[in-house]
């Protein structure tokens, strides 16, 4: 049956087999193809579990062909995929048994990888979903934790349910290898995926010969302690010539999944890029490429190499950032919610306060997982007060000054293949930090377009902050209300580093309340307090803030020449 049908086919035919024989309602599906062999992984209730299993044995014949032999593995679903909501009200929020569900669903799942995808997937408003599954290549970039991999997982399923192709390349296995075996192991994975297609083709055909040939090679190649970059380049025009003839035939197209890509030295990235497009070229292959912006070269003009965006490739940004901090607000939530119904608990506010919730949005910049993260080790914090039902603000700040460590090692994690930039970005952490909180008792500041555009070294440096989310982009655009045409972007020191028990006193800090911005002072009266109930009135609060010199981080990257105003 597989080797003519749909995995779609395939997978209805399952659901409805298992429906009629025994009245079993599968609770996941997914599906597992290797060159031999497709699995098909079910999941299923407790007490369904034993005539299920009966079922699947009955129903391997049925879905297998004489080409490809398919079995279904039948799995007890997770103690999440089964939880209904409970009608109980939360009389004692956070002290409920729910509440530490809640945190252990979030500590086993708010990592996404291809074998455990998102609890449940919260397509974002740019619909980004839509966008990476068309046949383009595609640079997927957000900070660590913005959703990238959730993406590519989401979009990988997608396109398999539609009948086409897939494999997946976690770059970060191949950190320590040399570009060109880089090249290599992809290449196998990308032969390893045609080969679960080529028992459709007869063996005799030049098409199976070629990718037994090519398949061949690659292997040779790889078991060898080194690999010429002639060996890889010579490889080239041959995969192209089986991939364009073989998706030719077989009427397929094929999505090649690369995550964690920022894993490989910059310099190596435009090549390995290169060499896989020119293997991809005028056939329906696509890449999907997840990185972190700042991180990532993925061209070079001299000599051209890699993917030029428009041209090549288009760009999906993930990052939602404060700019719009009720879309940020509702986002966040929406993904919280989904987590925590799983465990029964139907509204957020069973659990945490309103400028909790509030709180949560700033003190994880927007970013995904920072915040299910944060909003999971709050609710272990108010537990720890026998009296407390639901998470305050204060729990919050306590959460995020105990990130604060944990974002340097990932900082450290993340810049592993330049441990120069790890260093370099941990310094102009202390340059900035210095300046907002002792110098001029801010914790959000100005950048000049015109600095930015005269010292971009330097403000790459800056941008590296960003990434690794200890700085946050408030606006990128603030008009200067004295000099016509004179626009400053926008940043926010990280919460982490100005707070703990309780916020540092005497500063002047962003909030937010109910949806809007709003600037206070800490440790002084109301009257102190501006709020930004309008567009208008948030570029005014910023507009008040003090301006940081790129000049200052000069010392991180040589001499720099201050030019004139």
């Amino acid at each position: 049956m597989t080797g003519s049908s749909s995995v779609l086919d395939v997978t209805q035919t399952i659901q409805r087999e298992f429906r009629e024989r025994g009245g079993v309602e599968l609770l996941s599906i997914s599906v597992r193809p290797y060159p031999e062999e497709t699995n098909y992984i079910v999941f299923v209730k407790e007490e369904d579990f034993h005539r299920a299993a009966e079922i699947g044995n009955e129903l391997d014949s049925i879905i297998s062909s004489e080409t490809n032999r398919a079995f279904i593995v039948v799995r007890r679903a997770p103690k999440e995929m089964t939880s209904d909501s409970k009608s109980d009200p939360m009389v004692d929020g956070v002290q409920d048994p729910r509440a530490t569900e809640l945190v252990r669903l979030i500590s086993s799942r708010s990592r996404v990888s291809e074998v455990q995808p998102s609890l449940s997937y919260i397509r974002d408003i740019r619909s980004s979903i839509a966008a990476i599954t068309t046949g383009r290549h595609h640079l997927v970039f957000g900070r660590r934790g913005a959703g990238k991999t959730a993406l590519l997982v989401e979009a990988k399923q997608q396109v398999e349910r539609e009948g086409s192709l897939s494999c997946w390349v976690n770059i970060q296995t191949l950190r320590n290898e040399p570009a060109d075996r880089v090249f290599l192991y992809v290449l196998e994975e990308i032969l390893t995926t045609v080969a679960t297609r080529q028992q459709e083709i007869r063996p005799e055909s030049l098409i199976s010969v070629m990718a037994v040939e090519v398949f061949d090679e690659v292997r040779r190649l790889l078991g060898q302690r080194e690999t010429e970059t002639v060996d890889a380049q010579r490889l080239i025009p041959r995969v192209s010539r089986l991939l364009r003839r073989f998706l030719e035939q077989s009427g397929n197209a094929l999505y090649i999944f690369l995550d964690d890509f920022y894993y490989l030295p910059r310099h190596d990235q435009p090549r390995v890029l290169d060499m896989l497009n020119s293997c991809i070229r005028d056939c329906e292959a696509w890449l999907k490429v997840a990185s972190i912006r700042h991180l990532t070269r993925w061209f070079q003009s001299s000599p051209p190499m890699g993917l030029q965006t428009i041209q090549d490739a288009d760009l999906i940004d993930l990052d939602v950032t404060l700019q719009d901090p009720k879309r940020a607000k509702s986002f966040l939530e929406s993904i919280l919610l989904e987590y925590a119904r799983h465990v029964g608990v139907t509204n957020l506010t069973k659990l945490f306060h309103g400028k909790a919730l509030d709180r949560l949005v700033l003190a994880s910049g927007a970013v995904p997982r920072d915040y299910l993260v944060l909003a999971s080790d709050t609710i272990v914090k108010a537990q720890r007060r026998a009296s407390a039902k639901l998470v305050g603000a204060q729990e919050v700040n306590q959460a995020a000054g105990d990130a604060a460590q944990v974002k340097i090692q990932e900082l450290e994690e993340d810049m592993a293949s330049n441990l120069q930039v790890a260093e370099r970005t941990v310094r102009a952490l202390s340059i900035v930090r210095d300046f907002c909180l002792n110098e001029k008792s801010y914790t959000y500041f100005l950048v000049d377009f015109r600095d930015k555009e005269v010292h971009p070294e330097l403000y790459s440096v800056l941008t590296d902050l960003m990434d690794v989310r200890l700085i946050h982009v408030i606006d990128p655009s603030v008009s200067n209300p004295h000099i016509a045409g004179r626009r400053s972007e926008a940043f926010m020191l990280d919460l982490s580093q100005f707070s703990g028990s309780r916020l540092k006193q005497g500063i002047q800090i962003l909030d937010f309340q109910s949806g809007r911005i709003v600037s206070r002072r800490t440790r002084t009266g109301a009257e102190n307090t501006k709020v930004g109930g309008t567009p208008l009135q948030v570029i005014a609060i910023l507009r008040g803030a003090p301006s940081f010199e790129l000049s200052r981080l000069g010392e991180l990257i040589g001499e720099v020449t201050e030019s004139s105003s």
